[in-house]
C-alpha cells in the first residue's frame, strides 16, 4: 500500500503559484513510486477570508510539507503569518518541512531577511524542517507499529557491532589527578 503525503501550498500570484506548480510536479516525479501526493492550494487572498483560513489551518496541522511560493519584493502579508501561527499553535509533534521557495535573500536585508528569519523560527518553533528549495525527502515519521519498532531495535547496526566488539581500555588514574592525592 502506497503512503499518501499531505502538502499545502500558499501562493500569492499567477505567476507565484506556476512556480509551486513546477515544483509539486517535479515532486510527483520523483515520488510517484513510493506514494501519492495530496495536494491543497490556497492563494494568499484565501487565508484573508476567516473561513477558508480556518480550513487552511486544519490541513496544514495534518501536512507533511508546507510550501510557500511568495513574491521576493513583498513582505510577509499577515493573513499568512496569522495563519502560520494558527497551524503552529495546534501542530505538537508533527514532522514535516516548511518550503520557503521565496529562497532566503538575507543579504539582501529588509523584508526578505526578516521574512527568512521568520519562517525559519516558525519552522523549527514546529518541529519542522526549513527548506528553502524542494526536500531531497518526503517521509520524516517513524515506523509506528510495535512490529517495526521491534524489528528497528533488534538490527546490528555497523556502529552498535563496532562498539560491542571493542574491548574497553582500563582505567589508570591520571598523572594529575594521582599528584592531587
Amino acid at each position: 500500500m502506497k503512503k499518501t503525503w499531505s502538502i499545502v501550498v500558499i501562493y500569492e500570484d499567477a505567476a507565484t503559484r506556476e512556480n509551486a506548480v513546477r515544483v509539486c510536479d517535479h515532486l510527483v516525479k520523483r515520488f510517484w513510486a513510493e506514494g501519492e501526493l495530496d495536494v491543497n492550494w490556497w492563494s494568499c487572498a484565501m487565508l484573508e477570508e476567516p473561513v477558508q483560513a480556518c480550513q487552511g489551518v486544519e490541513k496544514a496541522v495534518q501536512a507533511d510539507l508546507i510550501i510557500l511560493s511568495l513574491r521576493r519584493d513583498r513582505e510577509l502579508a499577515s493573513s499568512v503569518s496569522e495563519w502560520i501561527e494558527g497551524w503552529l499553535a495546534q501542530r505538537g509533534e508533527r514532522e514535516g518541512a516548511l518550503v520557503d521557495l521565496t529562497g532566503q535573500d538575507v543579504e539582501a536585508g529588509g523584508a526578505a531577511a526578516e521574512r527568512h528569519i521568520y519562517l525559519r523560527h516558525a519552522a523549527h518553533r514546529g518541529g519542522m524542517d526549513y527548506l528553502t528549495r524542494e526536500p531531497e525527502t518526503i517521509s520524516w515519521s517513524m515506523p509506528d507499529s510495535p512490529e517495526s519498532v521491534t524489528a528497528r531495535a533488534d538490527r546490528v547496526t555497523s556502529v552498535l557491532d563496532e562498539i560491542l566488539h571493542t574491548q574497553p581500555t582500563p582505567h589508570t588514574p591520571s598523572l594529575v589527578s594521582a599528584i592531587s592525592n
